[in-house]
């Protein structure tokens, strides 16, 4: 489809989320909640949070419809009236949080937790249309109430924080991170929407993408009973390891006495998208497919020479994902097709070189190397194969609460809860090949793959990137899941396909429009 065929952003950039995208839900016919100017009163929300002794209502306000402004960012005018409550959360003696609990004034009778991105459990709602998110804007204008909670590190994706005055780390925000904060939220949350609007909530959703896909995903595991349908979008599980792959790249170039530019890498990124095999296999050394494309590669021209033998060793090692000093592999590397070099008109790859020729990587992970290494300043460049390995060895037992890779859905399915993932083969930041092990996984807990696929659906969009609509290849739409989702939760229709898109947000048009089946396994 062409430019104007969509009519997608035109004329509405400010108010992005009320396009056919992030709407799924007709509230044309959904009265005003009955008593809800009443019963919507500080003296009732603070009876809700009477069981939680450290949770405080700060303010309450109320919104009429198209009133709403932070700021720095856009009025919102075409969001419908609703109140917000706004909470203080006492982590610890040195830390708190803010949650808020908003209330549509047309309710649709069920709740929506707003999950994070990265380390971080929220993020701001007017800077991520390119990104696969459900908004509090966007559950507020298809009648959720819902709830959201910067854990105590703010709105944006800063991972500086963890750190303690004497050097040490955090364990207090990183735990609230990790889970807790999130379930108390749903928890507390859940009870004041009840108490407010007087009637059980119908049912409970969230979906997460990256770090808020893990926060999907560990709510099913470790509270099953918080939601009744979740959709986790290329999640960051597996985070100790996977920590570890989104480091290596600089590991490799440090330690390896040949460099290869970056142009090198491009070259062979373009090269292995052109294979018809690398939509659909996953890159692996011992593949025949894989083996005779790498052969093919050195010669192959670029704008700084051709790539070499030399170079083509190097760069398989920095494929092939990160290992220990034995051999022994940490979990899955990043593919020559996997765009992981900054690419294309918007230059996403989250690597880039700079002038000095060391390597910045994405921030989370960053954070993630200091913590374990208890130095707010660690330089990764600087990192030997052997720190790698010893690093790796020494805080697996004290991080073992960060792997959220345990795949044990049947206290989950037993309450009949229902989980969607979605995850490109393209992904740059987890390799798809993990959600494929998570599969496997999870078939362990059930009796057949039927029984699974009653709790569990997984959909693989092609060569889709992370969590992105705008550069990479289509990605499930909040339009297609979520109607999805509520039908599976709701009336027991169980979704074959999902809709897909990619979308160009600078010229506002639709590049393409697919659709992609569910998983079954390999």
């Amino acid at each position: 489809m062409g430019k104007g065929k969509w009519e997608f952003f035109k004329g509405s950039k400010e108010n992005w989320f009320s396009e056919p995208l992030y709407n799924w839900m007709d509230l044309s016919q959904v009265p005003e909640a009955p008593g809800l100017r009443e019963h919507c009163t500080a003296d009732r929300i603070r009876q809700a949070l009477a069981p939680w002794s450290d949770l405080f209502l700060i303010k309450l306000e109320y919104f009429p419809e198209g009133t709403y402004q932070e700021k720095g960012s856009p009025r919102l005018t075409n969001v419908q009236s609703f109140y917000m409550a706004t909470l203080e959360h006492r982590i610890s003696d040195l830390h708190t949080a803010e949650m808020k609990i908003l209330f549509p004034v047309r309710w649709n009778g069920r709740f929506m937790g707003i999950a994070g991105a990265g380390s971080n459990l929220s993020t701001p709602w007017d800077k991520e249309q390119t990104v696969n998110l459900t908004t509090w804007p966007m559950a507020i204008r298809n009648g959720f109430a819902c709830a959201l909670n910067d854990g105590g590190t703010g709105p944006f994706v800063d991972s500086g924080w963890g750190f303690a005055k004497d050097g040490d780390l955090e364990w207090d925000l990183m735990e609230n991170w990790a889970h807790k904060g999130t379930h108390l939220m749903t928890q507390m949350a859940k009870a004041v929407v009840e108490a407010v609007y007087g009637r059980p909530i119908y049912k409970s959703y969230m979906h997460g993408t990256s770090g808020g896909g893990r926060q999907a995903v560990v709510e099913a595991v470790r509270y099953p009973q918080d939601y009744d349908g979740l959709w986790a979008d290329g999640p960051l599980y597996d985070y100790y390891d996977l920590m570890f792959a989104l480091l290596w790249a600089p590991v490799v170039i440090h330690n390896e006495a040949h460099h290869v530019s970056v142009e090198k890498y491009k070259a062979a990124n373009v090269l292995a998208r052109m294979e018809d095999f690398t939509a659909t296999e996953p890159y692996s050394l011992t593949s025949p497919n894989w083996q005779r494309f790498l052969a093919s590669l050195p010669g192959t021209k670029t704008k700084d020479g051709p790539i070499t033998e030399e170079d083509l060793k190097v760069m398989i090692r920095m494929w092939n994902g990160p290992v220990l000093l034995d051999g022994s592999p940490i979990t899955y590397g990043f593919g020559p097709e996997i765009t992981q070099w900054p690419v294309g008109p918007r230059k996403f790859g989250y690597l880039k070189v700079h002038d000095d020729g060391s390597l910045s990587i994405i921030p989370f992970a960053l954070q993630f190397i200091r913590w374990l290494t208890r130095d707010p300043d660690y330089d990764i460049n600087q990192c030997s194969y052997e720190e790698f390995d010893r690093i790796y060895r020494e805080n697996k037992k004290e991080f073992a609460d960060y792997f959220f890779y345990d795949a044990d859905l049947r206290a989950f399915a037993l309450r009949g809860g229902k989980l969607i993932i979605t995850h490109g083969t393209g992904d740059h930041v987890v390799p798809n090949q993990i959600t494929r092990d998570y599969y496997k996984k999870a078939r362990a807990y059930f009796a057949s793959d039927k029984y699974l696929a009653d709790t569990m659906r997984i959909f693989m969009s092609k060569r889709t990137g992370h969590a992105l609509f705008d550069w990479s290849g289509p990605n499930v739409k909040n339009s297609s899941a979520w109607p999805a989702l509520m039908a599976w939760v709701e009336k027991g229709q169980a979704p074959e396909s999902l809709q897909t898109l990619e979308y160009n947000f600078i010229d506002d048009c639709v590049i393409r429009q697919d659709q992609v089946d569910y998983y079954k396994g390999e």
